[in-house]
Order: structure tokens, then sequence, then C-alpha cells
């Protein structure tokens, strides 16, 4: 397909369904080799000939125009509300703005290009015989085409927003600080390896992060502070009278005895809890924004040796790849710092490990790691031949649809520090400095995500690296090529930071941001500060001498100015 400014409206939506065919024939044994499913390209933005593009107003600030709160939260409650505000059909849900803007379905600056837009008018949605009125589509696609912005707190539920109005118009709250880890004292109860554990286990399947019960997200230490719909459940010094002890004890309540429909937890594990709140309430690893999961799973790593610890990601790296295609029994190919997980035939995957494994050693020195692992237990590593595989792990772990122009991510999954990555074709010119400048960016994001680093810093160390790695790269001229045009299309410092941007556009912005202030000498200090035990935000504080958020718009008006 010849490159277009934006997509035709549908083009997505007709392509996902032929690929859907595609797919059903090659599994019934049919050559499909032949059958040729064009992908879509898309023109960078060109750069604006006046004065550049103004970043997207910060949520919560008044700014003339279309409102979020009073003119797109209503409609997208009314036509959407019942499958994917309240609930999460199709593993797309948008209950808040920022759900919305995390699932990808939103392309800023290009409405008809969008998602949410596209299957508005193809009429795949709203399903059940509704519609969307032409003057509401016509608003949603204005709306996206000036940037997307939120008026509201952009945490708040959607419904909420939609019901309130005008009142949601205000500046979200101030969250306060993220929760820091504090050393403990002898006696002390852990919350990484006793109380993380026992709410994954009995809170996570009604509190976690997706569609709460009383709007009460358990699944971080912070969202268990803030609380729910009737306030906080967890008062510091004070476990009995803490409404999460009295839910679970069922005395003094309304509603209700905690965990619903399960066995009471024992007095044992309840003495525990109010132990716990009566000593502060104190995290004693990573910070309050991380899953619970992976504070457990740091918890569970700290008193294992590297190969104890390579084994247990190999074995849950085993479990993820089934949760996400359950009917593939996977290859597995374990090196020094690396472990590949996949369904590639045996020799190519025993090919690609040794590959992986020099990187692994090239990004280690690039990172002043020094002769140990580049981390403990290593990474797993998911490489793909076929985009649907690659697209059911990201939808499986990232849970949204996986967005265009993504060919690799990292993250950490419980006791999982992964990267997955979507090979070039074979017989794709340069394939081999591609699959080198692919394998560096997973590694050396899944490192420092592995020691508990933001996404957006994850994702933009890995690009900051690969570069260095395999500078060969088409890829490398390309991501340079386009930063300008995907810095005016993130928004803010705030959008940026917190991952409300669209994923691809996202990256490559990280990708220059954390080129242009991060030297190989800062990011090797942040790793040994990461591995001291300083939070990342001290961390990046002391070595970039600079806030992220005041770093970042610092870095994105200089690119401004830039022709």
């Amino acid at each position: 397909m010849a490159e277009l400014s934006r997509l035709p409206a549908g083009y997505r939506a007709l392509a996902d369904r032929a690929g859907s065919v595609r797919r059903k024939l090659e599994r019934s044994g049919i050559d499909v080799t032949t059958i040729v499913i064009p992908t879509g390209t898309v023109k960078p933005a060109a750069a604006p000939s006046a004065a550049p593009a103004q970043p997207a107003p910060r949520p919560g600030t008044a700014k003339p125009g279309i409102s979020f709160a009073t003119q797109i939260a209503p409609v997208l409650v009314k036509s959407c509300g019942g499958c994917h505000v309240a609930g999460q059909r199709g593993n797309f849900q948008m209950a808040s703005y920022e759900g919305l803007m995390r699932s990808g379905m939103v392309q800023r600056g290009a409405g008809n290009s969008s998602r949410l837009v596209e299957v508005i008018l193809t009429g795949d949605m709203p399903r059940g015989g509704g519609k969307v009125s032409a003057a509401d589509v016509a608003t949603l696609v204005k709306w996206i085409d000036a940037g997307a912005t939120c008026d509201s707190d952009p945490t708040v539920g959607l419904d909420a927003v939609a019901r309130s109005g005008a009142a949601a118009a205000a500046a979200p709250p101030d969250p306060g600080p993220a929760a820091k880890p504090v050393p403990l004292r002898a006696g002390d109860v852990s919350f990484a390896t006793e109380v993380a554990p026992l709410l994954i286990a009995q809170c996570l399947d009604c509190h976690g992060e997706r569609n709460p019960e009383a709007n009460l997200r358990m699944a971080t230490l912070d969202g268990l502070m803030r609380g729910g719909r009737s306030g906080p459940v967890v008062v510091p010094g004070r476990g009995a009278d803490s409404q999460v002890v009295k839910k679970l004890r069922g005395i003094g309540i309304e509603g209700q005895r905690m965990p619903l429909n399960r066995d009471p937890l024992s007095d044992a594990e309840v003495a525990m809890l109010v132990k716990w709140i009566d000593q502060g309430a104190k995290l004693d690893l990573l910070t309050g924004k991380e899953p619970l999961e992976t504070v457990a799973a740091a918890g569970r790593a700290r008193s294992l040796s590297n190969a104890e610890l390579a084994a247990i990601r190999t074995a849950a790296g085993g479990k993820l790849w089934r949760r996400a295609i359950p009917d593939e029994e996977p290859v597995v190919c374990g090196r020094e710092g690396v472990c590949l997980i996949g369904s590639l035939a045996q020799p190519r995957l025993e090919a690609l490990a040794g590959e992986a494994a020099e990187v692994e050693a090239r990004v280690r020195k690039e990172l002043a790691v020094g002769d140990g692992p580049l981390i403990r237990g290593g990474v797993v590593l998911y490489p793909f031949e076929r985009s649907f595989d690659y697209s059911a792990v990201w939808q499986t772990l990232v849970g949204m649809e996986r967005p265009k122009g993504i060919s690799g991510h990292a993250a950490t999954n419980g006791d999982v520090v992964y990267g997955a990555l979507l090979l070039p074709s074979a017989d794709a010119d340069e394939a081999g400095d591609a699959i080198r400048l692919l394998l560096a960016e997973q590694i050396a994001a899944a490192a420092f995500s592995g020691r508990g680093a933001p996404d957006w810093f994850c994702r933009g160390a890995g690009r900051a690296v690969a570069p260095r790695v395999a500078p060969r790269a088409p890829a490398v001229k390309e991501w340079r090529r386009d930063l300008g045009a995907a810095v005016r299309q993130v928004g803010t410092a705030q959008d940026f930071l917190a991952a409300r941007a669209d994923p691809a556009v996202a990256t490559l912005v990280a990708g220059g941001f954390l080129g242009a202030i991060g030297t190989p000498a800062r990011l090797a200090q942040m790793v040994k500060a990461l591995d001291g035990g300083e939070t990342f935000e001290d961390a990046f504080v002391r070595v970039f001498k600079a806030e992220p958020r005041q770093a970042y718009e610092t870095w994105a008006a200089r690119q401004a100015r830039s022709p």
C-alpha cells in the first residue's frame, strides 16, 4: 500500500478481519503464503512551517475547544459504556481517560485514523443496534485531531465524569508521593514477602486494576493506601481500626465479610496484617507504584542465588507463554543471561539464543554491570516470526490490542523479566542488524524493568542503548527522522510520563529523550543506584540533576526549536 497522510477509515478493521481469515486457513493446513495483507504506511507528519505546535494542555486545565468532561465522556458512556466502560468486552476497557489512552484506540492528531473512530464508522461498534450520531462522531474526530486532551481528573471513572459534567473539569488532586521502601527492623512484618502474597491470593480477583469492586484498587500498595469509594481502608498505625481489617474480620461493617464467597482468613493471617499496619504500613522493596506481583517476586528473589532465580524465571516464563498461546507447546533454549521461549524451529531458536547471549554481554558492557549477569536470574525472551502470535502475547500481558508500529516490548510480570520481539522476515535486507537492534533494545529495557524503573524509562533506555550495539540497522535512521513529529504528537510531559500517548509514538519519544540525556555513564550510574536500593525518583534526580518532568520539558522545548 502506498504511503498516505492518514489511513482511510475502516482500513484496520478490514485488515484485521482478513488477517483472522488467513490465520484460520493456515491452521487448517491450507497454504496461505500467496495471500498478502498489505500493511498501511502513514507518512510522518510534516513539520509546521510556522511556529512549533504547542503541547497539549495538562489534564485539569481549562482551554477553549471541545471538553472531554462535558462532550466526549458522555458520548463514550452512552454508546460504549455497557461493554467497555463498566466491562472489558473484547479485552478493551476505557474505564477512565487514562485507560482509554493506554488502550491504543486513540491516535492523537489523527481522528479518522484512530481505531475508536474506525469501529464506529464501519458499523462494527456499538453492537446491539445502537448508533452514534454523525454530530457526535464529528465531535469525537475533532477532539482527537486537536490532541485528545483531558480537562478532568484522568484517573476518575468515565461514568462519574459523564455524570458530573462541568464539575469534573477541575484540576486532579495531588495523589502525593509514591510509597518508598524503608529498612525493616528485627521483628517487622515484610510487605514484600508476607503481606503482598496474601493480598494477591485473597483480594485481587475483585480488587485488581481493571473494574475493581467499590473502586478499590489493591493491585499496588499506592492503590491500597488511596482506598476506594468509601474512603481509605488502611490507617497507618491503627490496624484494628482500619477498614480492610474490619472487612476481613466481618465485625462492625456494612455489607459482607471479605474475601467474598471464600473461607475467612486465619487469625494468624489477620494478626500479621494488623501488625504490618500498626508498624506504619511500611514498604520494604521497590515502590508503591509497582504491581503486587512484582513486589512479591522481588521479595522471593532477594534470598535466591542467580541459578535458583533463573530456574524460577524460566518456569514462570513458560506459564506466561501458555496463558497467551495455550495450544502450542514452546521450545525453550537457555544461554548465559538469557532464556528464549518460542515456537521457532529448534535450530533457529538455538542460533538466535547464541546471538542474544552475545548481545546481552554487549549491553552488560554498555551499562558497566561487570562480570555478573545483566540482571539476576536473566532475561526471558519471546521471539516471534508470526505477527498474530506476538499480538496474542501482547494482548495477554499488556491487556489491550497491540497498536500499530510495535515490534517489541519489555516488562516485568511477577517472577519474569521478559522481552518480546517480532523478528523481521528471514529474507529481509540487513535482517541481521535489525535483529541485533531488536534484541539489544528489549534486553536493555528489561534490565531496567527488572530494577523497578518506570515503563517510559525502560523503553527510552532500550532505544538509547540499542543503536550503540547495532548502529547500521535501518531503523536507527528512521527513529531519528520521525522523532520531531512524534514529540509534537505525544502531548505534555505529564501525558508522556503517565503513558497516555500511543505506545509506538511514546517509545520513539522516550528513545530520543534518553538518547539525548542518557549517556552510557549516566545509564550505568542508574543501574548502580537501583542495585544499591535507591528509589528510581531519587536516583534520577541525583544522576540527571532534575526531576523527570523538568528534564523532559527542557528537552522537548529544545526539540521544538530544532528545524
